[in-house]
């Protein structure tokens, strides 16, 4: 099970702690990921569900290889600041048309649920992840060679275990607490519209 921190949310009816505890830091440790943690991560994306299983996501990474600085030039200067210094940096394709040129209309659905699972997978090794859409599209596809006829990148993505927060800016660190949510009652309707 997590051994990430408990946080002080409370759930408005039972469900699992791992989905109650999961957040998006922006303080990382340099703490290197292992391999294994890596793999795991990635087995959990691997396993979520598609529509007529077409599993239409990429996710493209780096830990401290020598492309790292490529994929940190990517990312909008706002989050260079913090991201860069996670152990592990990634971008997030979705397969928007296949094979035969036609389009998938659920794929970024689809790689939504595989980010989830990357998420709560690695949550359950105590490693944090943490979801971006301020990057430079066009970068993503030119600079990680993915075609962006066939692929639209969705976001990036970090991971890695929880770091200080004094590290961050003085904005950030005022934001760097896990969020609440909005209440069941305002995300679900039972029934038509009245």
């Amino acid at each position: 099970m997590s051994s990430q921190t408990r946080t002080d949310r409370v759930p408005e009816t039972d469900v699992s702690r791992l989905f109650v505890d999961r957040w998006s830091p922006r303080s990382f440790s340099d703490a290197p990921l292992t391999d294994d943690e890596i793999a795991t991560m990635f087995e959990g994306a691997r396993w979520a569900p598609s529509s007529f299983n077409r599993q239409p996501w990429l996710f493209v990474y780096e830990t401290d290889g020598p492309d790292r600085a490529t994929f940190n030039s990517i990312l909008f200067e706002g989050n260079q600041l913090w991201a860069s210094k996670a152990p592990l940096l990634g971008f997030i394709f979705a397969q928007t048309v296949d094979e035969s040129g036609r389009q998938l209309r659920t794929a970024q659905f689809d790689t939504g649920a595989a980010w989830m699972g990357l998420a709560l997978s690695a949550a359950t090794l105590g490693i944090y992840t943490h979801g971006m859409a301020g990057i430079d599209r066009e970068a993503a596809h030119a600079k990680l060679n993915v075609p962006d006829d066939t692929w639209q990148v969705m976001c990036g993505f970090v991971a890695g275990r929880i770091g200080p927060k004094d590290v961050l800016t003085e904005e950030l660190q005022e934001r760097e607490a896990p969020s609440d949510r909005n209440p069941i009652s305002k995300i679900t309707r039972r029934g038509a519209a009245a």
